[in-house]
């Protein structure tokens, strides 16, 4: 049936029903493979430090300015953002951790990727490079203009992956 089963996850409760569907699968085929992706955008985070740093550049290249580092800005724009602004430095892991100590609670093994991009983008750039049969992701619960506009993660892979699709209500 499925060998490479892939589960979008990022904490929600459309992602934990997506989850509880992964198990069911692999309850189903006990030679399957499971891994956990989880995308970040990558202008939240460099992709070497991870979690660790967040990182603060200015693009100006439509000026004619090239790159500026926060750095190289004035007090009020520089690297100690930071400290003024603090965000959870450990918001990717706690997702892995969360899903890790669920699957392991149930003996199951998985593979944990972290991406970074476009969240569609990047999981079916990751599935079609990883020959994954079978994508798991659970439905948004955006609605009226805001699902209009910016249509869900599980619409946009549906639409744009080569692999089979599983959306979980």
């Amino acid at each position: 049936m499925f060998k490479n089963i892939l589960l979008a996850y990022d904490n929600t409760n459309g992602s934990k029903k997506a989850l509880e569907k992964s198990v069911e699968l692999l309850a189903h085929n006990k030679e399957a493979n499971l891994t956990v992706v989880h995308v970040t955008d990558k202008r939240d985070y460099t992709e070497e430090q991870g979690t660790e740093h967040f990182t603060q550049s200015l693009d100006v290249t439509h000026t004619g300015l090239g790159s500026l580092d926060a750095q190289n800005l004035p007090h009020s724009y520089d690297n100690k953002f930071e400290d003024r602004h603090p965000i959870k430095k450990t918001k990717n892991a706690d997702v892995f951790q969360s899903v890790r100590e669920n699957l392991e609670s149930r003996g199951i093994h998985a593979n944990y990727e972290l991406l970074t991009g476009s969240e569609a983008d990047s999981i079916c750039s990751y599935a079609n490079d990883h020959e994954v049969d079978i994508i798991v992701v659970g439905s948004s619960s955006k609605t009226g203009i805001k699902k209009w506009f910016l249509g869900s993660v599980s619409e946009k892979v549906s639409h744009n992956c080569a692999s089979s699709i599983l959306i979980v209500k």
